[in-house]
């Protein structure tokens, strides 16, 4: 945990929270200018206990993006990790995609070298990319980002067809 953070749950109470109080208060007449010199500005406060714990509704809203970053990164690495896995344990029929992958009429052991060198060239290429690098098809003039990639390949743990079929046009 960060000290300065609390806890995700207690994040999205206080965040709606204040999202219901501004909803149904009235706005209250602005400061005077004199008074908007010395620092001070109008803002809702949410509080866990409310003789200690008070949090500005500025710092609720820094608190959700910085959650939400938090767990984009968490996903990150488990797609990270879930990509890395060792393939060769996985089942899998890829005798369809003989065509895209130049295998078809190889022997048995080409393909499994072929496949492997493959699959080293995607973890290459994706172990170096941001999520929001750009892939495009040499066959086309379309474009995929690689959390786009990702999301398609890990969305209940198995690859779907337009994955697949994005990532052996794109040469991944």
């Amino acid at each position: 945990m960060h000290n300065f953070a609390i806890p995700v749950d207690l994040t999205r109470s206080m965040q709606a929270a204040i999202t219901t109080a501004k909803r149904e208060q009235c706005k209250p007449d602005e400061l005077d200018e004199s008074v908007k010199k010395h620092g001070i500005v109008l803002d809702m406060v949410a509080s866990i206990d409310p003789q200690i714990w008070k949090f500005s509704g500025a710092y609720i809203g820094s608190l959700v993006g910085f959650h939400a970053i938090k767990t984009k990164g968490h996903m990150w690495f488990e797609d990270r990790k879930w990509l890395e896995q060792n393939w060769l344990k996985i089942p899998s029929n890829v005798s369809l995609f003989a065509r895209e992958t130049r295998t078809q009429g190889l022997s048995a052991d080409a393909v499994c070298n072929r496949h492997k060198a493959l699959a080293n060239e995607v973890i290459a290429k994706f172990a170096s990319s941001r999520l929001l690098t750009e892939f495009m098809a040499l066959s086309e003039n379309r474009t995929i980002t690689f959390e786009n990639i990702l999301g398609g390949l890990c969305r209940g743990g198995s690859m779907t067809a337009t994955s697949i079929s994005a990532c052996v046009r794109l040469g991944v």
